[in-house]
């Protein structure tokens, strides 16, 4: 029988997480996170994260990429572009786009107000 304890069910409201800048422009709320973490929300078992992110219009965050994650974004608000391994692809409102490890990204929000979207993380078991 296991004594690992499982984490309780909880709502938990973007307004409630504190706000911190990440990748240079961004301002992340994280919603949810793994149950190693010391935060609020820390209840997730196989994900990571769970992130709503906000970006100012002519901003770009940096070009980067995860090993061993996988990301998922959904942009819930406004346009810009998604740099992807070094090709530019338009993003909008309800576009979704899985990112596997190592994929090099950038979000380059090139309209004139807020791009917000939402990343859900995930680790990727080695093969």
């Amino acid at each position: 029988m296991s004594t690992r304890q499982e984490p309780p069910m909880i709502i938990r409201n973007w307004q409630d997480a504190t706000p911190y800048v990440g990748h240079e422009t961004a301002i992340i709320w994280t919603m949810l996170s793994e149950q190693t973490a010391d935060a609020d929300g820390a209840v997730l078992q196989g994900l990571v994260s769970v992130t709503r992110h906000m970006m100012q219009a002519g901003k770009s965050g940096d070009y980067h990429d995860h090993d061993g994650l996988e990301q998922v974004y959904y942009i819930t608000k406004g346009r810009g572009d998604m740099k992807l391994d070094g090709q530019i692809h338009p993003v909008k409102q309800g576009d979704c786009v899985h990112l596997p490890p190592k994929c090099k990204h950038q979000l380059i929000n090139n309209s004139e107000d807020w791009i917000e979207h939402l990343i859900i993380t995930a680790r990727v078991p080695e093969a």
